[in-house]
C-alpha cells in the first residue's frame, strides 16, 4: 500500500478533533488592504453538502465507521480556491507559488488549520490542483466549519518549473509562511468567509518537517505577526545530521534509502556543491542514479551504495561542506514556546524515531514547558498516522 493510500485512509479521523474544536469567535474589524503577497485568486470547485456526502458513500477507501463519523460532520457547502501569492525562492528572490484554501459557505468567523503535506509522488498531487477524491478530508473538514489552509511548496502548482527543494528546511517554512500572509490578505478581500482568530499547524512526515519549520520561523520572526494556537508534527526527520549519520553507519538494507537520495541530491544542488555522482555512489549505481535519478531501482545497502570517502567523510566529521548543510537543516535544538506535541512511531524505518526522540530531549533541555511527546510503540511510518491523528484530537480538543 502506498504512503498516499495510507494517508488518506487515516487521515478522516481527524473529523473527530475538528469537531470538537470547532467554536464561535468574535467577528473582526479588519479594513481591506492592498495585498502584499496575494496575486491571484480562482474559485475552482463549489460542493453541497448533497455532493460532498455523495462522494463520501462513493469512496472505497474509507472504512464505513468512518464515513459515518464524516456524514455527521457535513454541516455546510464548501468552496474550493486556488491561491497564487508571492514568496522567495532559496536564493530569497521573487517567485510565485501556489496552494489551495477550502471554507465553508456559511457566515460566521471560523479557525484555520494550515496543513502542510508530506512527501508528494508528482505534481498532480499538489493541492492547488485540488483533487476531490484526494482532498475529500479537507472538504468535509471544511464543511464541518473549519478553514483548510494547503501550501504547495515550491516546486509544485505554479512554481513546477523548479525542482521541489525536498527536505530543504528555509524554502519549507518560507513558502508555508507566505501562504498565510496571502490567505490573510484573501480573506479581507473575500467577503464570503472570514477567519477566527485560532489558527493550528500540523503535518507529518515532510510536512512534520515543513511544520516544525514554520513554527520556529513565526516564533523567532514573526511572533507579532502570527499568534499560532497549537500545532502537531508526527514523524520528521528534524535531526538531519543524526539522520544522515545513522544512513552511513548502517549496514543493512534501507526500504526507503531513495528518499534520502532526494535530501542528499537536493544539498547538492542547494548549496552549489555540484559534485558528481560517483563522488557520492559506487558504481554501477552511480550511472544508474545519474540515468534514472534518485528513485531509479539500486542498492539500497548504504555500506555499498556509498563510497568510502563520503561515508567516511561524514562519519569522521571530515565533509564539513556537507556536514554544513546538514545542521544548516537541522529543526530539533530549539525553545517552543507554542503548545506543540510531536509523535512518532518507535519502529519507523522510513524516518527514524530517534529524530523525534533528540528534538523532544533538546527542547526539554532548553527549557520548554509547552513541548510533548507522543512514543507510539511499535508503530511504523504508516501505522503511527492513526494515533498522530487521533492524539491530536486530546491534544487540540484542549484549545
Amino acid at each position: 500500500m502506498s504512503k498516499k493510500t495510507v494517508l488518506h485512509k487515516f487521515i478522516p479521523v481527524l473529523f473527530i478533533f475538528l469537531f470538537i474544536l470547532y467554536s464561535c469567535e468574535k467577528e473582526r474589524n479588519d479594513t481591506n488592504p492592498e495585498p502584499e503577497y496575494l496575486v491571484e485568486s480562482e474559485l475552482l470547485y463549489e460542493y453541497t453538502t448533497t455532493e460532498i456526502l455523495n462522494l463520501l458513500s462513493s469512496n472505497a477507501e474509507f472504512p464505513q465507521e468512518i464515513i459515518q463519523i464524516a456524514e455527521n460532520l457535513v454541516q455546510n457547502g464548501i468552496s474550493a480556491y486556488r491561491v497564487v501569492y508571492e514568496t522567495v525562492d532559496i536564493n530569497n528572490d521573487p517567485i510565485l507559488a501556489s496552494g489551495a484554501v477550502v471554507v465553508p459557505t456559511g457566515s460566521s468567523p471560523y479557525p484555520a488549520i494550515s496543513f502542510q503535506h508530506g512527501t508528494l509522488g508528482s505534481d498532480e498531487e499538489a493541492p492547488s490542483y485540488f483533487s476531490a477524491n484526494t482532498y475529500l478530508p479537507a472538504m468535509v473538514y471544511a464543511s464541518a466549519g473549519f478553514i483548510i489552509i494547503l501550501p504547495d511548496y515550491l516546486g509544485y502548482g505554479v512554481s513546477n518549473h523548479i525542482a521541489h527543494p525536498y527536505e530543504h528546511g528555509k524554502s519549507l517554512a518560507t513558502a508555508s509562511r507566505d501562504m498565510l500572509r496571502a490567505f490573510r490578505e484573501f480573506d479581507l478581500i473575500d467577503d464570503g468567509f472570514q477567519a477566527g482568530e485560532k489558527l493550528f499547524l500540523t503535518g507529518y512526515s515532510e510536512g512534520g518537517y515543513a511544520t516544525m519549520a514554520l513554527l520556529k520561523l513565526i516564533e523567532e520572526e514573526h511572533s507579532s505577526e502570527f499568534n499560532v494556537t497549537a500545532a502537531t508534527a508526527g514523524a520528521g526527520a528534524y535531526n538531519k545530521t543524526a539522520f544522515a549519520k545513522h544512513i552511513m553507519e548502517s549496514n543493512t538494507r534501507l526500504t526507503y534509502i531513495n528518499s534520502f537520495l532526494w535530501v542528499l541530491d537536493t544539498y547538492n544542488n542547494i548549496y552549489g556543491f555540484n559534485r558528481p555522482y560517483n563522488h557520492f555512489f559506487n558504481e554501477p549505481y552511480a550511472g544508474t542514479i545519474e540515468a534514472g535519478g534518485v528513485f531509479a531501482n539500486t542498492q539500497r545497502n548504504p555500506s555499498i551504495l556509498f563510497t568510502d570517502e563520503f561515508r567516511n567523510g561524514i562519519l569522521q566529521g571530515t565533509d564539513s561542506q556537507y556536514l554544513n548543510a546538514l545542521a544548516d537543516n537541522d529543526n530539533y535544538d530549539w525553545k517552543p514556546v507554542t503548545p506543540l506535541r510531536l509523535y512518532h512511531g518507535t519502529d519507523d524505518d522510513y524516518v527514524f524515531y530517534f529524530n523525534s526522540v533528540t528534538a523532544y530531549d533538546a527542547m526539554k533541555e532548553r527549557g520548554s514547558s509547552s513541548v510533548s511527546f507522543n512514543s507510539i510503540q511499535g508503530g511504523n511510518h504508516n501505522t503511527s498516522l492513526f494515533d498522530y491523528f487521533t492524539g491530536s484530537l486530546l491534544f487540540f480538543s484542549a484549545f
